[in-house]
């Protein structure tokens, strides 16, 4: 065979049939790898999310501390179940006989009203709020535990005391995807007693492993 030949068929290049094959194969592995991604990216906005109301806790405790006076952690989110949403701020009284917030000691913007989902709160100034929506975390959902609460206040000693509207304070905040199967999902459970913030696996049995939930 001369060298002329050969070179022709080396430049001949694929055939349709070898195109069909070769894109049935990527086309199937995609299938195969699909679901799995799918289930990484949530569970990923799931940690993601959880962090970040875990970072909004641990913030609202520092704030307290470093002002000397009470703070407060809000889940802000009108969504039903809501998203993480959150609000970190001063509480600012108002009515007869209150004492006005200080010029300047919680910078931000005043509230109207209170916080959105919790509108018995007198308006505050907030120091720091982070939506959903910034985080590209808008699908994972969280569980307030009790029923119903959605803020947690801490003193000057980084101690939860009652919120100053009565509302039950938060001791549990769980962040889940609902859609996503049990078999595949990694929902994620922030706790707040006392003064201690720790993000833990439901899933996970805290004697057997210390990423686990009491």
């Amino acid at each position: 065979m001369s060298a002329r030949v050969r070179l022709r068929r080396a430049a001949r290049g694929a055939t349709l049939i070898e195109l069909a094959v070769a894109m049935g194969i990527v086309a199937f592995l995609y299938l195969l790898a699909a679901p799995a991604f799918s289930a990484w990216i949530q569970n990923t906005q799931i940690r993601t999310a959880s962090e970040s109301i875990q970072n909004g806790l641990q913030l609202a405790r520092a704030e307290a501390l470093r002002r000397n006076r009470g703070v407060m952690f809000w889940l802000t989110s009108a969504a039903a179940p809501p998203a993480a949403d959150w609000l970190v701020g001063c509480a600012t009284p108002s009515g007869a006989g209150a004492v006005p917030e200080a010029l300047g000691d919680c910078p931000g913007s005043p509230t109207a009203g209170g916080v959105p989902a919790n509108t018995n709160v007198p308006p505050i100034n907030w120091i720091q709020r982070q939506d959903a929506a910034d985080q590209q975390t808008t699908r994972p959902r969280v569980v307030a535990t009790p029923a119903g609460a959605n803020v947690v206040t801490f003193n000057s000693l980084g101690m939860v005391i009652p919120n100053l509207d009565g509302s039950p304070s938060l001791t549990q905040i769980d962040v889940s995807v609902p859609a996503m199967p049990a078999a595949v999902a990694r929902p994620l459970r922030v706790t707040v007693g006392g003064g201690q913030i720790r993000m833990c696996d439901p899933n996970l049995v805290l004697a057997n492993d210390p990423r686990g939930c009491q």
